[in-house]
């Protein structure tokens, strides 16, 4: 007799396949190319059976999808905060080390690493002894943290054999001291290192007093020799001109002397900020902002000589295939030497461009004319990569009165319909697929999409690797550089808002309100013969409608070929002669820092 136990189970429907697919993916990512192969097949039955209004049947698997956002979104708020706390810790220039009782380093920022590798502090279990400034006592670091919490005192410490230390290079905090300043319960002990020359106190002072260049080179000099002669050496100047610069900083300062002007210095506010570096302060002058006419902020990426010819470049998703913005030193070589200006376009919506709405691409035109009015370009060209070629299609065709030629690089072309979108990339599938037919379920599942891949990007570029069929591709796709710099531009691109990316990749999906046809310059079109994100018939089509156009066809080539062949598609743009990629680069860590 057959029992409640015995009842065999229900074979899962296509809506509890999708559901399930739906929460599977909100906490793994590896899973978006099932969940949108089965989305489009739900959505494609529903279609069939002459339901005009998908919603009408997936109006639970809706309220998942929102649900699961929301679960992604905790996830990803979680990591963000971490990775801001961290970021926060990171800028200051007093070293943090949090330690458990057995000595163990539970949390350390990068001025404590920085301090510590650099022999300031002997690292944790080194045997090395510290020596306390007061007594002259040695000990292991383990051992004094035990000694702190036995008297509950604070330590001032510095490295055993160092007669010229000049002071302490540590201070430790007990258990006691640092819960009662809000460190973690766990903290047995807390190490703060401080090193003057990772502060940013001299540059903030150098600022309010107005000191030039030169004057700020001899302070810092004099902080690190202690000595007036050999700073003025270390600057190749002479003894006497060292003073004479010496007196015009204590006259501009107002100090009597170089205690009290290195006192000044340290009492800055600045003092506990670290000091740029010079990658950092190279970023500060390529992000730059302009202000419309209506008041709209639209941020541009800059590199390469001011009066250099410019090519206004229209990235794609993430903005990281030709990263101006993290590795600079990879590209201003050639823009030096060829006299070539890049601009990255930031459309609204993105980074720090204030979002507005648009009904078309060619609605894009009037914020890129005003720019290069305010730049002084009377005349530039364009290039373009992937879903940014719409964009940089659109524009093209509103200015081409001021646009020399246009290059796309793996452009994606809607009015091409692949015969089988189930062998392609999952980007085609949702934009070429969900988002041409069913944008409602698009303008919802994009930013899910966007969530998980910030939340785990590495599973899903391994996911991705997976589904390429070119060595090129998979070459890109498995370099930590890559995974990086994606993960960070795309992160910033949507920090304040992912409306930006979901209208323009609408705008693209649904086609374009305007013919290609009526662009008459130049277009060259790079593409890889195996990519399989925006498959090359649809640039062979697209080659078709354009009256002056070459399309080159790279066979060893998929999608990503700008990250590693950037400098021949950039010679394009700016009229110079250039030669085709012709074999596969093996690993792209050489080439993209070629």
């Amino acid at each position: 007799m057959a029992t409640h136990d015995s009842v065999p189970a229900q074979p899962e429907d296509g809506t509890d396949r999708l559901t399930h697919l739906v929460y599977e993916a909100s906490l793994d990512n590896s899973l978006w190319p099932e969940l949108i192969l089965e989305l489009t097949d739900q959505l494609q039955q529903i279609e069939t059976a002459g339901v005009a209004d998908p919603s009408e049947e997936l109006g639970d698997t809706a309220q998942h999808f929102t649900r699961a956002m929301q679960i992604s979104e905790r996830i990803v708020s979680l990591q963000e905060k971490e990775q801001q706390l961290t970021s926060v810790i990171d800028a200051l220039a007093v070293g943090i080390a949090v330690m458990d009782d057995d000595g163990a380093v539970i949390l350390e920022n990068q001025s404590s690493h920085a301090a510590i590798e650099g022999g300031a502090v002997p690292r944790i279990g080194n045997a090395l002894p510290l020596v306390a400034a007061e007594t002259g006592e040695q000990a292991a670091l383990a051992q004094w943290v035990r000694h702190a919490n036995a008297t509950g005192e604070a330590k001032n410490l510095i490295l055993s054999g160092e007669e010229d230390a000049g002071g302490s290079n540590a201070l430790l905090l007990p258990r006691e001291i640092a819960t009662g300043m809000g460190f973690p319960a766990r903290a047995a002990g807390v190490l703060l290192t401080f090193n003057p020359d990772d502060s940013d106190a001299l540059r903030a002072f150098a600022a309010d007093t107005m000191l030039t260049e030169r004057e700020v080179a001899l302070v810092k000099a004099l902080r690190e020799t202690g000595d007036l002669r050999d700073a003025a050496a270390t600057l190749g100047i002479s003894y006497e001109s060292g003073r004479t610069y010496l007196k015009r900083i204590f006259g501009k300062t107002g100090t009597t002397g170089q205690a009290d002007l290195f006192q000044r210095i340290a009492s800055s506010p600045a003092a506990f900020l670290k000091r740029r570096t010079p990658e950092a302060e190279g970023t500060a002058k390529i992000r730059r902002l302009l202000t419309l006419r209506d008041g709209r902020t639209l941020e541009y990426f800059s590199l390469g000589p001011e009066d250099g010819y410019p090519i206004l470049y229209f990235d794609a998703l993430s903005g990281s295939s030709v990263d101006v913005v993290g590795a600079p030193d990879r590209y201003l070589p050639f823009l030096t030497r060829h006299k070539l200006r890049l601009v990255t376009i930031c459309r609204p919506g993105g980074f720090r461009s204030t979002m507005r709405k648009v009904s078309s691409l060619r609605d894009y035109a009037p914020d890129i004319e005003e720019l290069c009015d305010q730049l002084g370009f009377t005349r530039f060209s364009a290039l373009s990569y992937s879903f940014g070629s719409g964009a940089a299609l659109a524009i093209t065709h509103e200015l081409q009165h001021r646009i020399d030629r246009l290059i796309l690089s793996s452009p994606a072309y809607p009015k091409y319909r692949h015969p089988d979108w189930r062998e392609l990339d999952l980007f085609y599938q949702l934009s070429g697929v969900v988002g041409r037919r069913w944008p409602t379920t698009f303008r919802q599942i994009l930013p899910f999409l966007i969530r998980s891949v910030l939340q785990n990007t590495d599973r899903y570029f391994d996911r991705h690797v997976a589904r390429s069929i070119s060595a090129s591709d998979i070459a890109i796709l498995s370099s930590p550089m890559t995974r990086k710099r994606t993960h960070a531009m795309l992160a910033e691109r949507t920090a304040i808002t992912m409306d930006g990316m979901v209208e323009e990749n609408l705008l693209n999906a649904q086609g374009w309100d305007f013919e290609v046809g009526n662009i008459r310059l130049p277009v060259t079109i790079f593409h890889g013969v195996d990519d399989n994100v925006c498959p090359i018939p649809g640039s062979r089509l697209l080659a078709q409608h354009l009256p002056d156009v070459t399309l080159h066809e790279l066979p060893d080539f998929g999608h990503y070929h700008i990250f590693t062949q950037w400098a021949c598609m950039i010679a394009a743009a700016a009229g110079l002669p250039y030669e085709l990629p012709v074999e596969v680069v093996e690993t792209d860590e050489a080439a993209m820092q070629a």
